[in-house]
């Protein structure tokens, strides 16, 4: 009887161990099983931050590179303005000289030859400003063409 017993607690032994190993098994199969879902459930979110850091980071550099040819733009507008006023101030201050000149010259020969002389640097006076807006513009256009073609490249 003591053989009968030892075989029946061997045989319960072996059953429980059985039993244990098989659930041991199952229960870390589901916990893995669980933590794969949660990986899976958190990598799309990863993969959106991601593309939002990426998509941010376009933006930057495309804003940084609009404001850069813009401050150039201004910077070449700027010169071609001061150039110009440069260039018009000189204009009008060698129209003044000479116009002083003739009318000097003018009221000594009487005052119809003073009339044609003031006729004369109305009109001179007309045709500097005129030459001065169309360097202002030419210089413009330039600066702008010359900008264009360097950011281009």
């Amino acid at each position: 009887m003591a053989v009968g017993v030892a075989v029946v607690k061997l045989a319960l032994w072996l059953f429980a161990s059985c039993a244990e190993v098989v659930a041991t098994a199952l229960l870390r199969g589901l916990a893995l099983l669980l933590l794969a879902a949660a990986q899976l459930v958190r990598l799309p979110g990863q993969a959106a931050g991601a593309a939002l850091d990426a998509a941010r980071g376009a933006v930057t550099a495309a804003v940084e590179l609009a404001l850069g040819v813009a401050r150039d733009v201004l910077a070449s507008v700027a010169s071609a303005l001061v150039d110009a006023l440069c260039s018009a101030a000189a204009g009008a201050a060698e129209l003044a000289a000479s116009a002083a000149v003739e009318l000097l010259e003018a009221a000594r020969d009487g005052g119809e030859a003073a009339a044609r002389a003031v006729a004369a640097a109305v009109e001179g006076a007309a045709e500097v400003a005129a030459g001065a807006v169309a360097k202002v513009w030419e210089t413009y256009v330039d600066a702008v063409g010359a900008l264009l073609l360097e950011n281009r490249s």
